[in-house]
């Protein structure tokens, strides 16, 4: 089958639509998790307060990131909310490969892309620690290096995290969202997806 490779800003376009569903999918996660949130706090007591908000912002974050970018890449055939509203798709780069991406395969490709988020995020919690900020300039170069590679026609438009994992983001048929089956293919475990929702 020939692709088309994505064209940068589009697939930059799609990244911050992806970035805002994430943001929503934190806050449905961190309902439920503000209870056991708060007697944390109680049991490590106020001084501890925004280490512990902070942990769990970013377990949250995390947990949001991981079903975005891992079940339901996987689950709408490469497509996330992001990529399928702007008709983009992740594929394996090999023609000999199969169609499908593989579980192992999204989930490197979704921690190279949240690491470096995570490294420069983590430097403003001690501006003032130089290993901290040699660790934000790592996530910051990782990110530019991304950027720059996914504007070159010549590799493809490859980012990192394709060169590293295989894969490729090329134009695709437009996908709507369906609130109900897609919220579904954000959980981990065994989805039903012959159902109608």
């Amino acid at each position: 089958m020939s692709y088309h490779d994505a064209p940068f800003f589009r697939r930059l376009a799609a990244r911050l639509i992806d970035l805002a569903v994430c943001l929503a999918l934190t806050f449905l996660i961190a309902v439920p998790l503000s209870l056991p949130m708060y007697l944390a706090i109680l049991a490590v007591g106020e001084a501890h307060k925004n280490s512990v908000l902070s942990v769990g912002a970013w377990l949250c974050y995390f947990a949001a990131y991981i079903g975005l970018e891992v079940f339901l890449l996987i689950r709408r055939d490469g497509q996330t909310i992001g990529k399928g509203l702007l008709g983009l798709r992740v594929v394996p780069a090999s023609a000999w490969a199969r169609p499908q991406l593989a579980l192992r395969q999204a989930a490197v490709r979704m921690l190279i892309i949240f690491l470096p988020f995570f490294l420069m995020s983590v430097s403003g919690s001690n501006p003032e620690s130089a290993a901290l900020n040699v660790l934000a300039l790592l996530g910051f170069g990782t990110f530019v290096v991304s950027c720059v590679l996914a504007m070159m026609t010549a590799n493809g438009r490859r980012a990192v995290h394709d060169l590293v994992t295989g894969t490729r983001v090329v134009r695709a048929a437009t996908r709507k969202v369906e609130v109900k089956k897609d919220l579904l293919m954000v959980l981990p475990g065994r989805v039903d997806l012959a159902k109608r929702y």
